[in-house]
């Protein structure tokens, strides 16, 4: 979707002016990503979680907590269950 701006009453000098703030603007959202989806010490990879290396820390599921909390020292049957 293309947008079309009449730039045709504008100066020179008003033309240069608005190309280059829009090319700060550009430059300063650009470095603003960079910063954010820049890989991080651990490995992160900033706050987009569609990245399967976005460092998110996943709680576990009642079946793995069922199956692998015995080994961690939880007993048999969780408190305050029935049967």
């Amino acid at each position: 979707m293309a947008n079309t701006f009449d730039l045709s009453d504008f100066s020179e000098d008003e033309l240069t002016a608005l190309i280059n703030e829009a090319t700060r603007l550009r430059q300063t959202r650009r470095s603003s990503r960079d910063r954010e989806l820049s890989s991080a010490a651990d490995g992160s990879k900033g706050q987009d979680v569609r990245d399967p290396n976005h460092g998110a820390i996943t709680a576990a599921t009642p079946r793995e907590v069922k199956e692998e909390g015995p080994a961690h020292g939880m007993s048999e049957k969780p408190q305050g269950t029935a049967g």
